[in-house]
């Protein structure tokens, strides 16, 4: 299957329209969904419809003329769609968005149609923020591998990708829930840096820890995505640490990135990575070091330690209290313990328990968490004593069996989330930009048949430098042309 981009130009050559390639996409989806379980709200009626519209108006024009795509069932509005987002209480009310955000606006814009809602965590956290799994729908399954979890928040979404229904897919991450998945299902998936994308019209998330975005089948899908999602909107709370390039980030793709500082760490001393995630650290590490890199051993100190977390967690518990009172209104009544699973009930007692200052407090201590790490990083690629990049694993661990990460007491599934995570919420909490990418080499794959990625992470608002050397991996060592065994033929 080709990729996002290569649609695009078919379409605005000419050589297809929009309601073909969405026809064919719901298509793939009634083949493949009914074994995976991607997408969970199918909106094929709207999808038809937009699509008549754009062919009816002549051909499109837009970055994603006449793309099949799928938002995710989490905090992403459109207009009339629903906004379930798991919850089996909202799915009762038919609870629907009353108003468009920015990230389905641009899409739409850009030319993109919406064939239905990813599978998310419900609310975001459900029993594990990491697993597309609810009570509400059911596991989202590997395409790779059926037996196993696609992982999440974005599971969905990558699943959905991985077994070819859509050939890019929206996404989002707030403790890395666009490159969980990525790697889990051999896909690229770019976390950006804080305020590369509004949240337009809502505040911050988890503090300012997440962002929209998107998991693609190529590097410069992902690239494309962010030229159609970057900007500001009015009233945004941050602004990214260095601008988009001047052409876009498409046209970063197959530049020459020069000579680069890349610190690796297979490896991290508070938690036990899985082997071979540390064998797919090691060999992404010859491949950059093959193409003329200066590859060294490296961590950055604060990095060393997960105190971070206590306060992130915080943060989020709050968050999650917050935001399911603000349903109450649509609900009729306060949240009980019936109406959200039993993780998701804890997490919400816990944070209506937290203060005010202790709210501040825990901020503040991210702030200057921030602060120490990024000094690690050159501003400049190439200029200072500092590095340009990191790599490390994506996950601590393979993606484990349907079920592992939900199943079970809350502190038990707290400690397995612990071990998939070790190397991304710093990044959310830093606002650093960060790329799982697989590999295209035998150590790209688990014994199971399963998907293992690497992580590259970049000084704040260095995209340009992620995508640049994504692209140079993605070149010597391709990955698109694997096909998961569970994959839409139609």
């Amino acid at each position: 299957m080709s990729d996002a981009t290569a649609l695009a130009e078919q379409v605005r050559a000419g050589e297809t329209d929009a309601t073909a390639t969405v026809d064919e996409a719901i298509a793939r989806c009634e083949q493949v969904n009914p074994t995976i379980n991607a997408i969970v709200e199918p909106t094929f009626g709207a999808a038809r419809g937009r699509a008549a519209e754009l062919d009816a108006g002549g051909a499109s024009t837009g970055l994603l003329a006449g793309v099949p795509i799928a938002l995710k069932d989490l905090f992403c509005p459109a207009k009339g769609e629903p906004g379930y987002q798991g919850n089996r209480r909202l799915a009762e009310l038919d609870y629907r968005y009353s108003e468009t955000g920015a990230v389905a606006r641009r899409l739409a814009e850009a030319g993109a149609i919406s064939i239905g809602h990813s599978h998310s965590p419900e609310l975001g956290g459900g029993q594990c923020p990491a697993a597309a799994e609810t009570a509400l729908y059911g596991p989202c399954r590997n395409p790779w591998n059926t037996d196993h979890t696609v992982l999440g928040s974005s599971g969905g979404a990558a699943a959905a990708v991985a077994a070819g229904i859509v050939r890019i897919a929206h996404a989002s991450d707030g403790g890395g829930s666009i490159r969980i998945p990525a790697s889990a299902n051999g896909l690229v998936g770019l976390k950006p840096s804080r305020g590369r994308i509004s949240s337009a019209p809502a505040g911050e998330g988890w503090g300012g820890g997440t962002t929209d975005g998107a998991v693609a089948l190529t590097v410069r899908d992902a690239a494309l995505a962010l030229d159609v999602l970057a900007g500001a909107e009015p009233g945004d709370p941050y602004v990214p640490a260095h601008p988009a390039p001047a052409a876009g980030y498409v046209a970063e793709v197959g530049q020459h990135p020069g000579e680069l500082r890349i610190g690796v760490s297979s490896t991290i001393p508070f938690e036990v990575t899985d082997p071979l995630c540390t064998q797919a650290a090691e060999a992404a590490a010859g491949l950059l070091d093959s193409l003329g890199h200066r590859v060294e051993q490296a961590l950055p100190e604060p990095m060393a330690s997960n105190d971070y977390m206590y306060d992130y967690v915080r943060i989020m518990r709050a968050s999650a209290t917050a935001t399911l009172r603000s349903y109450e209104s649509a609900l009729g009544r306060p949240w009980t313990e019936d109406d959200v699973e039993p993780v998701a009930w804890i997490n919400y007692q816990r944070g209506t328990k937290i203060s005010g200052p202790d709210l501040l407090a825990s901020r503040e201590r991210l702030h200057q968490f921030t602060r120490q790490i990024v000094q690690w990083w050159n501003a400049e690629p190439g200029q200072g004593d500092g590095f340009d990049l990191l790599l490390t694993p994506t996950l601590g661990v393979v993606p484990p069996p349907v079920g592992y990460l939900v199943e079970g007491d809350e502190r038990t599934l707290t400690k397995r989330l612990a071990k998939v995570t070790p190397y991304l919420p710093q990044f959310n909490v830093s606002g650093q930009p960060a790329i799982s990418v697989p590999l295209g080499t035998p150590e790209g794959m688990s014994p199971e048949g399963l998907p293992i990625g690497v992580q590259l992470v970049a000084a704040p608002g260095r995209e340009d430098v992620l995508l640049r050397v994504a692209a140079q991996m993605e070149q010597a060592a391709p990955w698109a042309h694997r096909c998961p065994p569970v994959h839409a033929v139609a």
